[in-house]
């Protein structure tokens, strides 16, 4: 039994099927319907949005993740912490294979650039090694002395 080709059932364009298959009681009206109110212009850029945007798109990333435009600023003094803060030193060996190292406390309450900064200025000062675990500054070995001097000169509380 041989089957029979359906016909192909073409879709009628859309202006007859809406004639011809339902009943739109809305069809014989002709709306001119007023266009939507255009959006405001931008404001202009600020001098800052200025300033970062003459920096590479990647250059702006790590700007982001490192703290915003505080690096930018071009006065260093704006920078610094307002408040000193007064800092703890501590001897710590346990958990580190015997090595000793000293903790500095105190100085959490600082910003991610501040932080980066000071482990870097204090690491060329003192010649040693240093990096920051969970807001506590750790120096490579016995460093109370010398840290407390150089973190005095640089105007932080030191006993």
């Amino acid at each position: 039994m041989k089957r029979k080709k359906k016909e192909s059932a073409q879709a009628p364009a859309a202006s007859t099927l809406n004639e011809q298959n339902w009943n739109n009681p809305f069809l014989d009206l002709k709306l001119d319907l007023p266009e939507p109110p255009k959006p405001p212009p931008p404001p202009p850029p600020s001098p800052e949005e200025l300033r970062v945007s003459a920096l590479s798109p990647e250059d702006q990333a790590l700007l982001k993740a490192f703290g915003g435009d505080a690096a930018l600023d071009l006065n260093p003094q704006a920078a610094t912490p307002k408040k000193r803060r007064k800092l703890t030193f501590q001897l710590r060996r346990k958990g580190r294979g015997g090595k000793t190292v000293t903790c500095v406390q105190g100085l959490q309450e600082l910003e991610l650039p501040e932080q980066m900064e000071v482990c870097s200025r204090v690491k060329e000062a003192l010649g040693i090694g240093a990096h920051f675990v969970e807001g506590v500054l750790e120096l490579q070995g016995d460093q109370i002395q010398r840290a407390s001097q150089w973190f005095g000169k640089e105007g932080f509380l030191c006993p």
